[in-house]
């Protein structure tokens, strides 16, 4: 063999070494935060990713399955801002409560798509979360899911959903609108309350109930529509809605609740119903810009003597329907202190 190549042979051997002494010292891929984790074994993601790395995670996309303990191990991750979820199965096809609760970090989610249901308080005060994508075929939403979610401001609630507890979106100040699927039958007591910058909401034929201060507090909205099949509508529904200009209630209802409308300070006009048989104390207190009252019903509604507190009684005019039914509202009580007209 010449020297020359010799000489090749020694350096390519060389090179070959240095590439597989390169090779075995490179440390496997740490997975999260850009790596995919796959676990293949429920409750075994604390092995995946070990307690000693898990406050360094800012990102974590997960496939496989994962049970309770694993999304409350999850949960735990001081850093994390975004979270994919999106390909995984849970258990019970259940989000269980308090899952993301009070977490500082974390922007965006993506649900599983088989998840049936999140747990009461599932996000609540996580402060950060902007965005969460929720799975098509999800049937219910626990009370207080996210409340207290400041920043959130991106949510669709899909066709699927039948069922939202109590104070689920309550104190959102981000949320700007929100459509109300077709299939919910009751907006449950503080749903939207402090939501102050919704602006749009709305209510499907389905929904037969409106509960307690369902919308207090929603200074944005401007115009709400009360479809026909609504049975009952709540104390303080509408309380505190100071952008509220429009109204819009059906026949079905019968009465107006305390409190209902009460603040609602931009509220110019409003008409009742000639089914509208009372009126309770405070409904429309507040109501400081109320000038016309339009009464279908000839017979007065019974009202008592705060209804219309901090209306002015000497500029709101009461249009009704007939001369007889002007002489009803002039002798009744409460009716007599405002300027009544015939329509």
């Amino acid at each position: 063999m010449s020297l020359h190549l010799f000489s090749r042979c020694i350096a390519a051997a060389a090179a070959l070494l240095l590439l597989t002494a390169t090779a075995c010292s490179r440390e496997p891929e740490e997975p999260g935060n850009g790596t995919p984790v796959s676990v293949t074994e429920p409750g075994t993601l604390n092995e995946i990713i070990t307690p000693d790395r898990r406050p360094f995670i800012t990102e974590l996309t997960i496939t496989g399955s994962l049970n309770h303990n694993d999304i409350a191990y999850i949960g735990q991750m001081p850093e994390l801002r975004y979270l994919d979820l999106s390909a995984i199965s849970l258990s019970g096809d259940f989000l269980p409560e308090n899952a993301f609760a009070n977490h500082p970090k974390l922007e965006e989610v993506l649900l599983p798509s088989s998840l049936d249901s999140i747990g009461t308080s599932a996000f609540r005060w996580s402060e950060q979360l902007q965005t969460v994508r929720l799975p098509r075929h999800l049937v219910a939403i626990g009370a207080y899911a996210f409340a207290g979610c400041k920043d959130l401001h991106d949510i669709d609630l899909p066709a699927s959903l039948q069922r939202i507890g109590k104070y689920a979106f309550s104190g959102c100040i981000s949320l700007h609108e929100i459509g109300i699927p077709a299939g919910l039958s009751i907006i449950a007591d503080g749903t939207f309350s402090q939501c102050r910058t919704l602006a749009q909401v709305s209510i499907p034929s389905s929904v037969k109930t409106i509960g307690y201060q369902a919308f207090e507090g929603c200074d944005q909205l401007q115009a709400v529509r009360i479809p026909s099949t609504v049975k009952k509508v709540g104390i303080g529904a509408f309380q505190n809605c100071i952008g509220l200009i429009e109204i819009s209630w059906p026949t079905s209802l019968t009465e107006i609740d305390n409190l209902t409308f009460a603040g609602c300070s931009s509220l110019t006009s409003i008409t009742l119903h000639s089914q509208l048989t009372a009126i309770a104390d405070h409904a429309f207190d507040g109501c400081k810009s109320l000038v016309e009252i339009h009464s279908k019903n000839s017979t007065p509604p019974q009202i008592g003597a705060d209804t219309f507190r901090a209306v002015n009684q000497g500029i709101c005019h009461v249009f009704v329907p007939s001369e007889r039914a002007r002489e009803n509202y002039s002798t009744a009580p409460y009716w007599s202190d405002f300027l009544i007209y015939v329509e």
